[in-house]
C-alpha cells in the first residue's frame, strides 16, 4: 500500500480475534524478539502497521465499498469468514481467495 497510493483509499482489516490478541503480546514483549525487530523498534514499531486496521465486530464494519479482509476461520466455518463470504459471495465483483 505505502508504494501504491492509487489503493490507499481502500482499508484492509484484520477480523481474528486471536490475531489482535497476539499483536497485543509483540507489541509488549519487543524486548524477547530477535536482535533486528529490536533495533527497527528503536524508530517505529515494527507490530504497528499504517494500512491494515483490526475489525472487532461486523456491527461497526461499514460495508460501503471496495475492502480488503482478513478473517478466520480459514475453512468458512461459523464466524467473521462464513458471514462476510455469505454477504459478498452473491456479488459478482467480490472475490474470495
Amino acid at each position: 500500500w505505502e508504494k501504491h497510493p492509487e489503493l490507499q483509499q481502500i482499508p484492509v482489516y484484520y477480523a481474528s480475534s486471536l490475531a489482535k490478541r497476539c499483536m497485543m503480546i509483540f507489541q509488549t514483549y519487543i524486548n524477547m524478539m530477535n536482535d533486528r525487530i529490536r533495533r527497527q523498534h528503536a524508530y517505529e514499531n515494527p507490530f504497528h502497521f499504517k494500512w491494515i486496521k483490526s475489525l472487532d465486530s461486523l456491527e461497526y464494519f461499514e460495508d460501503a465499498g471496495p475492502s480488503v479482509v482478513l478473517a478466520s476461520p480459514g475453512m468458512l466455518q461459523p464466524g467473521v469468514s462464513r458471514d462476510l463470504f455469505e454477504r459478498w459471495c452473491t456479488d459478482q465483483k467480490s472475490g474470495c481467495i
